[in-house]
């Protein structure tokens, strides 16, 4: 079956993989991504971080190819390749010239049916995991946001940390591999984005044959829909012998492709995202109270988050927590201006454009959209829904994410400071 807008389609086969084609004349460029909802929100806890591994571990063989044969095979024609693991999905993809998709296609067909995830390879790529998990814990930014999220999702599937643990690592076997990616790595859980100077005709062509010919039929989704998040608020705090205090906020946000996340969209953009924002010119600017700070919202089905995040002097970290709470309250009770409302709808109908001009942002775009929805992602549909905002739209939105008996906060410093309390003892 065929949705269509335009030039854009997006097309759901008998298996139920579904195809997404974005054509572009203008480029000769081709990004290709095969997108599967196999991510940490979906795993058991003895499993913690096999979605990433597996990430990993289809780069490392298969049957019909080498390690070195995958990456001599795209760098050959020259091409890209690469991948990365969400939360509540796995994106392998390529960037090449049009007339190297089908090879692009070939490669990644392979990684996604026949991985060997022998045990000699996983012996190997599991110490280039852990020392990724390293890396992350010795950056105190990275820390300080990955246990904020933890902490605010905690008691639901969305705390899971993408890398996992060392212990669920170490005790990973071939078999777990095998039987995680044959539960998850199924049609109806699995989305193809080509995005560029391809006609959708040969595209169909191409998936037809590279997958959808090889899929298996009558295979059911494992994923089920995520509850939504208690969202309690906690404190999660880590000592480190480090310069500066790094501090992070989560407040409830609201989930993905809802009209209530444009709105929340636009908050960003006014209350944390830009130069010109509330929070980097009066935390910063004015007050000198850090070198970066910023207010973003992250969306998941059913469930978000709107996340502040900054680092300052240990002295100063009663003033900048102060410094922020006073300004989340200014903008609760005062809303935003009407030049607030128009930059900020400017700046992300600006960011969707500027983003449909690259096939790779496009392909990770609007495949994640059709994984997520099921629906065709459409930039002039997502342009109008920022256009028909309003103040009150924004305001409301505000009111309801934040709520500082549900704040959850993270702090990473030498010494430890409570800042949740700080942020809730507002006057």
């Amino acid at each position: 079956m065929w949705y269509n807008n335009g030039m854009n389609k997006m097309i759901v086969f008998d298996s139920g993989l579904r195809l997404v084609v974005y054509e572009n004349p203008a480029v000769r460029s081709i990004a290709t991504g095969v997108f599967v909802g196999a991510g940490s929100a979906y795993e058991n806890p003895e499993l913690s971080g096999i979605s990433h591994f597996i990430e990993h571990m289809v780069f490392k063989g298969t049957e019909n190819r080498s390690a070195f044969d995958i990456a001599h095979e795209i760098d050959s024609v020259g091409a890209q390749i690469n991948a990365y693991t969400s939360k509540t999905g796995t994106c392998f993809y390529t960037v090449s010239q049009d007339v190297r998709a089908e090879k692009c296609l070939d490669v990644l067909s392979d990684m996604y049916f026949n991985p060997l995830f022998s045990r000699e390879d996983m012996d190997k790529e599991r110490k280039v995991v852990l020392e990724e998990l390293s890396e992350s814990e010795d950056s105190p930014d990275d820390l300080c946001l990955e246990r904020l999220s933890s902490a605010f999702f905690r008691g639901h599937p969305l705390e899971n940390t993408i890398l996992g643990t060392k212990k669920t690592l170490k005790a990973m076997t071939p078999a777990d591999l095998h039987a995680y990616k044959n539960a998850f790595y199924v049609p109806s859980n699995t989305v193809v984005s080509m995005v560029g100077h391809i006609e959708v005709a040969h595209a169909e062509e191409l998936v037809c044959r590279y997958f959808e010919d090889r899929m298996k039929s009558g295979v059911s989704n494992p994923r089920t829909p995520l509850a939504v998040a208690p969202m309690k608020g906690h404190f999660v705090h880590r000592k480190k012998d480090i310069e500066q205090a790094h501090m992070a906020f989560a407040f409830p946000g609201v989930a993905y492709d809802t009209d209530e996340n444009f709105a929340v969209r636009l908050l960003a953009a006014v209350f944390g995202m830009e130069m010109s924002s509330r929070l980097f010119q009066n935390v910063r600017e004015k007050l000198g109270l850090c070198y970066s700070i910023v207010g973003y919202p992250s969306s998941y089905e059913n469930n978000g988050s709107f996340i502040i995040y900054t680092s300052t002097n240990p002295q100063n970290v009663e003033l900048a927590v102060d410094a922020i709470r006073k300004e989340i309250e200014k903008l609760v009770d005062d809303g935003i201006t009407d030049a607030e409302l128009n930059m900020g709808k400017e700046q992300i109908k600006t960011a969707m454009v500027l983003g449909q001009e690259s096939t790779s942002a496009v392909m990770r775009c609007v495949g994640k959209h059709a994984l997520m929805t099921d629906k065709l992602y459409d930039v002039d549909e997502q342009i109008a829904r920022v256009d028909a905002l309003t103040k009150e739209d924004v305001e409301a939105v505000a009111r309801k994410i934040f709520d500082f008996d549900r704040v959850t906060a993270s702090f990473v410093g030498n010494e430890i400071e409570d800042i949740q309390k700080m942020m809730k003892n507002r006057e």
